[in-house]
């Protein structure tokens, strides 16, 4: 690989390479589940498992390669361990700050500012990085610790994810539409609505996944950042993923 004089050494360079193709994959495969499962309640559980690790991947990696970028050292452990930690909630937040206040370091900003309107504007966008988070830092033990009889408080994976759907429903009219369509005698039009849900559900996620990516190749996050962008991009999973 070409070396890049920002601090990082050979090793570092290649544990984050493949961090990369490890995102990249868990995001795809996790999306490509969410839209194609036939009964998302029996998937469920893969699928925000791959989805939250590879979130948190995604993330922790552009945090760390904005850090980089001005300070020329991968951040600190003590920062991934007490200031990110698993909290997608928070991340997400020091994301999109970073990506405005480096907005000028972007070679194109108009594509960079074009997505993150998009993105800001997405109103499922916050419950569900909330349901990965939660799932991430304990939701995926819920019932566990229901049979231990120390339950979890707050709500459940199933619940959060319904907000998520909720929210999605509400702000929109083609979803409402074909909700309104179902009836109990039309299982074609239960299928059609709950995959049109499945799939506005993972464009969500999949937005935020191109910003990312889009922010890297245009320079915000650095030098490193523009390589890194490219071979996280999801057009780069592979024929094995896509259905």
């Amino acid at each position: 690989m070409a070396r890049i004089d920002d601090g990082l050494d050979n090793p570092q360079a290649f544990a984050l390479l493949a961090e990369q193709t490890s995102a990249r994959n868990l995001l795809a495969y996790g999306l490509n589940a969410l839209r194609t499962a036939a009964f998302l309640e029996t998937t469920r559980d893969p699928i925000m498992t791959m989805l939250s690790i590879g979130v948190e991947k995604l993330f922790k990696m552009a945090l760390g390669l904005a850090h980089v970028a001005e300070h020329r050292e991968w951040p600190p452990a003590v920062r991934f361990k007490n200031v990110w930690r698993h909290d997608l909630d928070v991340m997400l937040d020091e994301l999109l700050g970073i990506l405005h206040a480096r907005m000028n370091r972007a070679t194109h900003a108009h594509y960079v500012e074009t997505m993150l309107e998009e993105v800001e504007r997405d109103p499922a966008l916050r419950p569900l990085i909330a349901a990965l988070s939660s799932y991430g830092k304990q939701g995926r033990f819920y019932n566990l610790d229901l049979l231990a009889e120390r339950p979890q408080a707050g709500p459940g994976p199933d619940e959060m994810w319904s907000i998520v759907e909720q929210v999605l429903i509400e702000h929109d009219d083609d979803l409402r539409a074909q909700r309104t369509a179902v009836t109990a005698t039309d299982p074609a039009a239960q299928e059609s609505f709950i995959h049109a849900l499945e799939a506005r559900t993972a464009d969500s996620l999949e937005r935020l996944w191109r910003l990312l990516a889009m922010a890297g190749v245009q320079g915000v996050l650095g030098d490193r950042g523009k390589g890194w962008g490219i071979d996280v991009d999801p057009d780069l999973v592979g024929r094995q993923i896509r259905s």
